[in-house]
């Protein structure tokens, strides 16, 4: 059948792990992230409130005793600048020069400011003026600064266990959300037999979509029925007019003052009839034959085996009058004419079709019929097929937007329905190719259950 290549449609069971883990993340950072802000917030706070404190202090005692008023602890070290020549101040660093001038518009009447020193360290620096002194109480933000990194790398590590936490929870979680997919699976996969595909186990929506699908499985059971029933009518009904007119036919032919120039035209009929008769047979018995699974079983053999080229032929010949009568010649190329074909019917009303569809529809153009490797190959060098249309082939009753402008009988577009129907059910593949303004090319792959042990076997036979 024709092929067309498809996107692979992403994995259910992927997205939700993919987007449980992702979201578990997205919370997890974020929570780490506003644990960060939140302590970094709490600390910077305290340690203002702690350099104010002090510088408020150390102003206080500075008048009285100014060796006092310096702290004497390490992370904080105090600077008082003069912005008055004739009043002694203390040489600052140069990391605290630019804020001797500052103006202190603080409520508090206490500055802050961050500043990092020749020395890389950061410092929160405690701004106050008092007359023409500045008081510069710098407080050492290194430690503070590791406390930082350290929290920071501690919280992504946990974010990141987290994370790897939700991946195991989320692969558990998906296969148990979709247990009852996968269950309904396999039972469609093995097939329901005289069971349901519902089970009591199932959540609600997948028994919702169990309970569908049986009910599904019910409609089709039941138009399956109707069609092999009226498949049967039909051709019970059809046999009968046929067999009418086969009798008559061969009581017409035995008489004996027939004009000879009738004689060959009720032969035509005769055999008319006998490909009617096994045109319905074929019919019927594809009707009644119904895949089952990836790889159906096909339709054991029926009739007597014949060669290939017999075959190919006697569809040939069949067709030489309406081959010539629109200007088409046809030609036969077969590397393999006695390979034995166990479905001789079956080939024979294939081949008719695409043969018949290469006469009507090649304007006129030569065609081909190849046979090499186990296939046979009908070719044409008409208008080909465009690929939209190409899709479309074996859809019954579609017929192509140029079918109309050819010359001609019309059919009914059930011809390559019908061809595909009885290759799948003896076996076989059939492929279209074709490219507009290129000719199609129509391949029957016969390896197979149409052909095999039998064809060895008769060719063993014919040799001895």
């Amino acid at each position: 059948m024709a092929t067309g290549s498809g996107r692979r449609s992403p994995s259910l069971r992927r997205r939700l792990v993919v987007g449980i883990v992702v979201t578990a993340s997205i919370a997890s950072f974020a929570e780490a992230l506003l644990l960060h802000v939140v302590w970094y917030g709490y600390e910077r706070r305290l340690i203002e409130r702690v350099v104010e404190d002090e510088l408020r202090r150390s102003m206080e005692i500075h008048p009285r005793d100014r060796l006092l008023a310096y702290p004497n602890t390490g992370d904080l070290r105090l600077f008082v600048a003069s912005r008055d020549p004739a009043v002694a101040g203390d040489d600052l660093p140069p990391h605290l020069l630019a804020l001797r001038d500052v103006a202190v518009a603080s409520p508090r009447g206490i500055a802050m400011r961050e500043v990092r020193g020749a020395d890389g360290v950061d410092y929160q620096v405690g701004i106050a003026q008092q007359g023409p002194l500045s008081f510069m109480l710098a407080y050492d933000a290194s430690e503070h600064q590791q406390r930082r990194l350290d929290l920071l790398w501690a919280v992504l590590a946990i974010a990141l266990m987290l994370t790897l936490l939700a991946s195991r929870l989320a692969l558990g979680l998906v296969d148990r959300l979709l247990g009852g997919m996968n269950r309904l699976q396999r039972r469609i996969s093995d097939g329901p037999g005289s069971t349901t595909f519902r089970d009591m186990a199932m959540d609600i929506e997948v028994g919702a979509l169990a309970d569908a699908l049986d009910d599904h499985r019910r409609q089709v059971a039941i138009a399956l029925r109707k069609e092999r029933a009226f498949a049967a009518a039909a051709s019970h009904e059809l046999r009968t007019p046929l067999t009418r007119i086969a009798t008559g036919t061969e009581v017409l032919m035995a008489r004996a003052d027939l004009p000879e120039t009738v004689r060959p035209r009720l032969r035509s009929v005769r055999e008319s009839v006998d490909e009617l008769e096994r045109l319905l047979g074929v019919l019927l018995l594809v009707a009644r034959w119904q895949p089952a699974g990836d790889r159906p079983v096909p339709l054991p053999p029926e009739g007597t085996p014949r060669p290939l080229g017999e075959l190919v032929t006697l569809c040939v010949e069949r067709l030489a009058a309406e081959s010539r009568l629109l200007g088409t010649t046809v030609t036969v190329s077969l590397s393999e004419p006695d390979r034995v074909v166990l479905h001789p019917a079956m080939l024979e009303i294939v081949l008719s079709n695409l043969l018949r569809n290469a006469i009507r529809h090649g304007r006129s153009a030569p065609v081909e019929v190849r046979g090499a490797d186990g296939a046979v190959e009908v070719l044409d060098r008409g208008p080909g097929i465009d690929s939209a249309a190409l899709e479309r082939v074996f859809d019954p009753f579609w017929r192509g937007t140029a079918a109309d402008d050819e010359t001609g009988p019309s059919g009914l577009g059930l011809g390559l329905t019908i061809a595909e129907r009885i290759c799948a059910a003896a076996g076989w593949v059939l492929t279209i190719r074709s490219d507009a303004g290129q000719g199609t090319r129509v391949s029957i792959r016969l390896d197979g259950a149409g052909v095999g042990a039998a064809a060895s076997a008769a060719r063993t036979a014919s040799a001895a």
